[in-house]
């Protein structure tokens, strides 16, 4: 897999940032876990919500296989991450985007290249995402760039036990409508 990758450009001028994607860093996690936080009910993504989660984001030894610093120019953009999963029959991703930058209408565009690095990056596998069910702003996202529900689960996490949705990206191919 590559490190680094630009995507973006001349398609979508108006809605598409250029997004470059290169190796996490420790700096750049620790950024992200300890200063973005997100107005609530997005805030049970903030990364101190869980000391779980929030280990696993800061230590690189627990890092998955893909952890990648998403920037547009110089700016700290998002972060996408996955691993191979056997039981979900690909690669499983998270993402995140900067709380300044959501609420804008930029969640599809960097839906749409996180698609396309995924693609370029790593071919042939199934792209698979869990997002929480009270998201439903990030489920239209999804579905939006075509990602289809697979099904519904219950999940411990935040000291809670909540609902979430298990997603697929399903490739509609050169003659379907998927847009990138």
């Amino acid at each position: 897999m590559r490190d680094q990758h630009s995507t973006g450009g001349d398609r979508q001028p108006d809605r598409r940032p250029c997004l470059s994607y290169s190796a996490m860093t420790i700096d750049v996690a620790r950024e992200i876990a300890d200063s973005w936080s997100y107005p609530a009910p997005y805030d049970f993504y903030d990364m101190t919500a869980d000391p779980e989660d929030y280990d696993e984001f800061v230590t690189p030894q627990l890092w998955p296989e893909v952890f990648l610093q998403v920037r547009r120019g110089e700016e700290l953009f998002g972060f996408l991450s996955g691993n191979p999963s056997a039981a979900a029959g690909g690669v499983e991703i998270a993402l995140g985007m900067c709380p300044d930058l959501t609420g804008k209408g930029l969640g599809r565009a960097f839906m749409e290249a996180n698609v396309e690095w995924l693609l370029q990056n790593c071919p042939g596998q199934r792209i698979h995402l869990n997002v929480a069910a009270f998201n439903v702003r990030a489920l239209r996202t999804y579905e939006g760039v075509g990602f289809r529900r697979v099904r519904t689960f219950e999940q411990a996490t935040n000291g809670s036990i909540f609902d979430f949705v298990e997603m697929e990206y399903a490739d509609r191919g050169p003659a379907g409508s998927r847009h990138l």
